[in-house]
Order: C-alpha cells, then sequence, then structure tokens
C-alpha cells in the first residue's frame, strides 16, 4: 500500500521549503467559475482539484478513465470541499466525440488537460497507445474546449525537451498540437515542468514501499539529475500561468536547480531510518532505454522571458506550421486506429525535432505491427 509523503517530509527530501505561491488574488480569478480537469485523479490533476476547490468555483467537472482514482477524488473533495459542485466524469479522452459532449454539457470557463501516460518505461513499449493518449487525447481535448469556448492549459513535462524517450517526444508534439489549434478568441497554453516528488508511481513512491519490504533499492545513475518539485507548487504556478497568460504560449515553471538522484536516494534512507526502518542496500542498474542521465527544461531554440511572477517564465519560440502538424496528427490517428506501431513511431520521430526512438521502442513496435499484420483489428459497430 502506497504511503504518501507528508509535507515535513517533502521538505527534508527537497532540502528547502514547500513555498505557498497562492495569492488569494489569485484564488479570486477562479471563485465562481466552472472548471474541468482531466486526469481528475491522477497526482496532478487531484492536487489541482483541491486548490481548485478550495477557491470555491461554481462547479468543477473531474474527467478520468480510472473509475477508482475519480471515486476517491470525489470522495475526499465531498468531506473537505462539501459547499462545492464536484461532476464526475468517467470518460477516456481518447473518444473525441465523448469529449466533445462532455465539454459542452460542463460549459467550463477553464479547462487544465492533465491526463496522460506518464511513465517512461512503460510508454517506451507502446507508440501507439502513447500517441493515442498522450497526442490524439490532446487534441480531443483541445478542439473540444476551443469549440466550448473554453481555455486551456496543457500539463507537459521536462522530458518533452530533446526528448529521447516516446513519452517525451508525444508530450512534445502535444505541445506543438495544442499550440497550433489557437485562433482569435482561443488561447491555449502549455505549461512545462519537470517531476512531481512523492506522487503516484514516481521513483520516491517505489523506493519507500521498496525499504519498508526490506528489498534493495535499484537506482539507474547516482549521479543523474532531476527537476523535482511537490504536486502542490507545481499545481500553485500552473494556476498563477493560466491567469498570466494573454497569447498562446509555452510556461516554463522554475524548479530551481536540479537535484542529484544520489542524494535525493540518501534522504530518502536517512528518513525512513528515523522511522524505524532498516537501511537497506542500493544496486545500480542502469539507464533504462529512453532514460536520460540529466533533464532538462528548455532547448529546441526557446527564448525564455519572464513574467509579472518571478518563478514563472514564458518561452518565445517561432511559431509552428499549424497546417502541418494538423497533416500529421490526423495521419497518427490514422495510424493508431490501425495498431500500425511501427508506422507510428516513424511518423512521431519524423515530427518531433531531436527525437530519436530507442532499439527497445523500434523492436517492440516492430512486433506490435507484425502482430496486426496477423490478426487484423476489425472496426466496432
Amino acid at each position: 500500500m502506497r504511503v504518501p509523503f507528508t509535507d515535513a517530509e517533502l521538505e527534508q527530501l527537497l532540502a528547502r521549503p514547500v513555498r505557498q505561491l497562492l495569492t488569494a488574488a489569485d484564488r479570486r480569478a477562479f471563485a465562481g467559475s466552472r472548471v474541468l480537469i482531466t486526469g481528475g485523479g491522477g497526482s496532478v490533476g487531484s492536487e489541482l482539484a483541491r486548490q481548485l476547490a478550495a477557491c470555491r468555483p461554481a462547479e468543477l467537472t473531474l474527467v478520468d478513465h480510472s473509475e477508482l482514482a475519480l471515486f476517491e477524488i470525489v470522495r475526499e473533495l465531498a468531506e473537505c470541499a462539501p459547499q462545492v459542485a464536484v461532476v464526475p466524469v468517467l470518460a477516456d479522452v481518447c473518444r473525441a466525440r465523448l469529449m466533445r459532449r462532455t465539454l459542452r454539457a460542463a460549459e467550463p470557463a477553464v479547462v487544465f488537460h492533465a491526463a496522460a501516460y506518464k511513465h517512461v518505461a512503460m510508454v517506451e513499449r507502446d507508440a501507439c497507445a502513447a500517441v493515442s493518449g498522450n497526442v490524439i487525447g490532446t487534441v480531443n481535448v483541445v478542439r473540444a474546449s476551443r469549440d466550448a469556448g473554453a481555455r486551456v492549459v496543457l500539463v507537459s513535462s521536462d522530458k518533452a525537451a530533446a526528448p529521447r524517450s516516446v513519452m517525451g517526444a508525444t508530450k512534445r508534439l502535444a505541445e506543438f498540437a495544442t499550440l497550433a489549434e489557437a485562433g482569435p478568441g482561443f488561447r491555449p497554453i502549455v505549461v512545462r515542468f519537470g517531476n512531481i516528488l512523492g506522487s503516484s508511481g514516481s521513483l520516491l513512491a517505489v523506493l519507500r514501499d521498496r525499504v519498508r519490504r526490506g528489498l534493495p533499492l535499484h537506482i539507474s545513475d547516482l549521479q543523474a539529475t532531476r527537476y523535482v518539485m511537490t504536486a502542490g507548487e507545481a499545481v500553485s504556478l500552473m494556476m498563477k500561468a493560466d491567469v498570466l497568460a494573454r497569447r498562446a504560449e509555452t510556461y516554463w515553471l522554475d524548479m530551481g536547480e536540479p537535484v542529484g538522484i544520489g542524494d535525493l536516494t540518501e534522504r530518502l534512507l536517512a528518513l525512513e531510518s528515523a522511522a524505524g526502518f532498516a537501511r537497506v542496500p542500493i544496486e545500480i542498474v542502469g539507464l533504462g532505454p529512453g532514460e536520460k542521465r540529466c533533464e532538462e527544461l528548455t532547448t529546441q531554440g526557446l527564448r525564455m522571458c519572464p513574467t509579472a511572477h518571478r518563478r514563472i517564465w514564458v518561452a518565445r519560440q517561432r511559431a509552428s506550421d499549424q497546417a502541418a502538424v494538423g497533416r500529421t496528427v490526423e495521419r497518427l490517428r490514422r495510424l493508431v486506429t490501425r495498431g500500425e506501431a511501427e508506422a507510428t513511431l516513424d511518423l512521431l520521430a519524423a515530427a518531433v525535432p531531436d527525437f530519436e526512438a530507442s532499439d527497445e521502442a523500434w523492436a517492440s513496435a516492430r512486433r506490435q505491427s507484425a502482430a496486426t499484420r496477423r490478426v487484423p483489428l476489425r472496426r466496432s459497430a
């Protein structure tokens, strides 16, 4: 069973205070508004739901394809924010028509799109699933939001910078596709940040579980570095970016200096030792397919410009070819529908600068494509 980290434990792991960033004025910007969150039961989405509920919105719609995750956050909000009207929607963002119906019914002023596949190792094995969830799903939500008259905030990742993984490449293409939908009266934005400390399935959550079961810690590289912040910090900066934004742009959330994986591991071991759990050995297993030794937040010719908030920067870049991005997305939609994993990965690599898929990703895509040829996918009734 996952044991969540307390604020005090997170500060010990970060070796700095957890910053409280939202002001009363920030909260008033969302008071009385209708807000929708995709991935509302996930680590980022559920924290968004908590902080937005505290702003007293007129209605908070939470979309998630996980029944359990949605049930748990709705139950929590019913206890801590009973005055807020919470509408749960059990739905998959990959279904375009369902997203259009959901957005029409919710009539939100703003949509926070947090639904995504995020685990590098899992996504590396399935290009079709990654493109479907992270690219096609994003386009479905962005277009449905535009048609419903809502502004959109896409939650992105530092893995989109000079991507080395399928996950990072799909998030980068999702950024392109989101900004390509901008037009008169429609202002989608992208927010990019790094790792959420202690989130579901994250490195520290896995390491804590292994310590408490007396198992050795599997570490890829003690010298590797990652940008880290708490879910609360990330969410408050996302909300601030939405308030600050005036046009379709990419916002970079300042996470401070990157933290060494070795340092994080030692802090966790010290924390667990103080809680009465014996130290366990560390085993170095090496970087996995698609993993970077050091993460980046900005590359690809982004020009960083300050905003009114000292920890939020806007990344100015040359506009994408909207028509070309649109054609790529529609081609990917057809390939994914047919289960053509190898062609999907090939087109993803062509569409995202600097992305070179790993040997493992290509091997997995070839196996899936061969299986599709043996057992052709049939259209559902």
